[in-house]
């Protein structure tokens, strides 16, 4: 699991023949997808009503993606080579801000990275290791968790709608430090290492993060 709080820079590689039109974001996205063999994360109500920029020709990956969004007010920040989740251009401005975080401000995205893997871990069916998925939190001043959001799916309703319940009771135990943005975009990815990291957790504590 890790957390990013900008896009990174990606390196351009061979150009691709794209066949895109202009057409609703989420058609679009898909037909990306297959051309590129890049996975887009995010809320399927980001892309209601939205419409693609054209992408007819050859261009890198990077370009392409640029000219799909143009217009849609989305931007995409990358969490893995191939992986990326769509946030409104405000939100990955502010991840953007972050480009340098302090030894103190890393501390706490450790902190919010082992609350979320505590709660997962003590949540009845929604233990990680075998599912992938994006959330991103909005942190008070005083630490709190203010609001969360899922971006992407496990493919089961029923296990979506847990980790929704898992990531509304996540609690962090200290106050951000000075310089701290919100929101945090976390991914979670399937790794045989954080099924073993729940094996120090209690089930029976039932769901928390790191307790305020």
């Amino acid at each position: 699991m890790s957390d990013l709080v900008m896009a990174q820079t990606r390196p351009t590689s061979a150009p691709i023949e794209f066949n895109i039109p202009s057409q609703s974001l989420n058609t679009a996205l898909s037909r990306y997808g297959d051309a590129t063999g890049r996975e887009a994360l995010f809320d399927a109500s980001l892309a209601v009503g939205r419409v693609s920029g054209d992408v007819r020709g050859t261009f890198s990956p990077d370009e392409a993606l640029s000219k799909l969004l143009s217009g849609t007010g989305l931007a995409a920040e990358f969490v893995e080579e191939t992986t990326f989740v769509l946030l409104p251009g405000s939100t990955a401005n502010q991840h953007a801000s972050q480009s340098t975080r302090s030894p103190d401000q890393r501390r706490y995205y450790g902190l919010i990275q082992a609350s979320l893997l505590n709660t997962l871990c003590r949540s009845r069916g929604v233990r990680p290791g075998r599912y992938r998925f994006a959330a991103v939190f909005w942190i008070a001043p005083d630490g709190a968790v203010q609001k969360t959001q899922r971006l992407g799916s496990t493919g089961a309703y029923d296990s979506d709608q847990k980790i929704d319940v898992a990531l509304r009771s996540v609690r962090v135990s200290e106050s951000p430090p000075a310089g701290f943005v919100s929101p945090v975009l976390m991914l979670i990815v399937p790794q045989e290492s954080q099924m073993t990291a729940c094996d120090n957790i209690d089930p029976t504590l039932g769901p928390g993060g790191i307790g305020r």
